[in-house]
């Protein structure tokens, strides 16, 4: 009876292993032609932690390239902030490169930022833009730089230098740096200088392109933060967001373009403190401008936490010129922004976040790109939870229908969230400007266990496209 109860035991656990390795067969081939589709951790670092990551899709859509900075969470040795790169084909389905090191930080100079964009094919290059600063636990200068990396290769071309400062005394310097490519492949660059003055950290934003000078983008009387670039249509295009100086009581959005010569900064959005926007995030389609950015939104939810603490609210707002930045629609006389979902200068669904955060999960910290179909995307991250107790989650909706109307609102797909549960942070996305294939190719910030350990993780969104294939196993007659 023994003997026979194990011959049986033994059949089954045959059956299934040979059931198992059969679908594990099936999906890992379907993880080798859409690996690209899945939750990846990239850093995979827990004794460091990731800082802002960007991402960039090749114009074929062929690869996919993520850089991000890291930082050492013991600076027991002399290695220190690095700048790293992975990419991966969908073509070749062979899965995420090894890391590549565009930067190897130490104590005499290291990295703090990074932004990419991708030209070619047969070679595919990565434009890898970034942050230095010398030393580095105590700079005394900093530069912007950038290289050339070739998709394949183990290693990048040699440093090239965008700019250059001496920091003066107690200026924080360059905040952040963003990279766009022309049709012929060369790199233009937005990036913030901040200086301090007796009213705080004033911010300068700047622009270079190849073989020019640097050009002063934003007024002297702006306080201006976190631009962002984009190319098409033989013209650059720019947009910062500024907070009020002395005197001042209004926040902006601006945007500014350059063809031949620069037009005049163009407000997109002029708001006070109780609905002031923050970063704003573009992406440019044939003749199509899209800019996002979140907003306070000056309402309140005695529900937030069981203490009765008011939670800080936002939302979503975007505007579009149809004549690549030239004109932008107007209702009477004011811009004709949308709150996602809502009507012209409404709000219909405001998102939790709150204010008193780590930098990664401050306030919505939107991103767009384009399908091949002329749609846009946003993603974006928001607090699900209280401000005692968070709860960040990463947030995407897309396009349906667009009027040809710059004036008329986009139709959005449902609200959805995005990737996997998961019961850790995830914050800071940005999708690729451009996405060619039906994946979202989004890069974001994860929490690990430790407070600090924040890791870089891409993702495609696109699990619902794996056959499911379940194999209950149900031992009759076994006793």
């Amino acid at each position: 009876m023994l003997r026979s109860k194990g011959r049986y035991l033994l059949m089954v656990a045959l059956l299934a292993g040979a059931l198992s390795a059969l679908v594990l067969s099936e999906v890992m081939a379907a993880s080798r032609a859409a690996f690209l589709r899945i939750a990846t951790n990239l850093s995979n670092r827990p004794n460091r932690y990731s800082y802002y990551a960007d991402i960039a899709a090749s114009p074929d859509g062929d690869r996919v390239v993520v850089v991000w900075p890291e930082a050492y969470q013991d600076y027991g040795g002399a290695a220190k902030s690095s700048i790293y790169l992975r990419w991966a084909s969908e073509s070749a389905g062979s899965g995420w490169s090894a890391p590549v090191t565009v930067h190897a930080g130490s104590s005499s100079e290291c990295a703090r930022w990074a932004a990419v964009a991708v030209t070619g094919t047969h070679p595919y290059t990565a434009v890898v833009a970034y942050i230095t600063q010398s030393p580095c636990d105590s700079p005394n200068s900093q530069a912007i730089r950038y290289r050339l990396c070739t998709l394949g290769d183990p290693s990048c071309g040699p440093v090239q230098t965008v700019a250059t400062v001496s920091l003066s005394l107690n200026d924080p310097g360059y905040g952040s740096v963003d990279v766009a490519l022309d049709s012929a492949g060369q790199p233009h660059f937005a990036y913030t200088y901040y200086r301090r003055e007796s009213q705080g950290d004033v911010g300068t934003v700047y622009y270079r392109r190849p073989n020019s000078s640097e050009e002063t983008v934003s007024s002297e009387d702006q306080n201006a933060h976190t631009p962002a670039i984009a190319w098409n249509g033989d013209a650059v295009h720019m947009v910062w967001a500024t907070e009020p100086l002395a005197g001042s009581y209004d926040y902006y959005i601006f945007y500014r373009r350059r063809a031949t010569n620069w037009d005049s900064p163009y407000s997109l959005v002029r708001q006070s403190l109780g609905y002031a926007p923050h970063n704003p995030a573009i992406a440019v389609f044939n003749s199509t401008v899209l800019v996002a950015w979140d907003m306070n939104n000056s309402w309140t939810d005695s529900d937030c936490s069981s203490s009765q603490i008011t939670c800080d609210r936002y939302t979503l707002a975007y505007i579009r010129s149809t004549d690549n930045g030239v004109s932008w629609p107007q209702y009477h006389g004011v811009p004709s922004w949308y709150e996602l979902g809502g009507g012209i200068l409404e709000t219909e669904q405001p998102y939790t976040s709150t204010g008193a955060v780590v930098e990664y999960t401050r306030f919505l910290r939107p991103s767009v790109g384009f399908r091949t179909n002329g749609k846009p995307v946003i993603v974006w991250h928001a607090n699900d939870g209280t401000t005692g107790s968070p709860d960040y989650n990463i947030y995407y909706t897309e396009a349906l229908t667009v009027p040809e109307n710059a004036g008329d609102a986009i139709e959005w797909a449902e609200i959805r969230r995005f990737g996997q549960n998961s019961p850790l942070h995830s914050a800071s996305p940005v999708v690729a400007p451009y996405l060619p294939s039906s994946a979202l190719h989004v890069v974001y910030l994860q929490q690990g266990p430790e407070a600090g350990d924040w890791e870089t993780y891409y993702d495609g969104n696109e699990y619902d496209r794996y056959s499911r294939v379940y194999l209950p196993i149900v031992m009759r007659n076994a006793h």
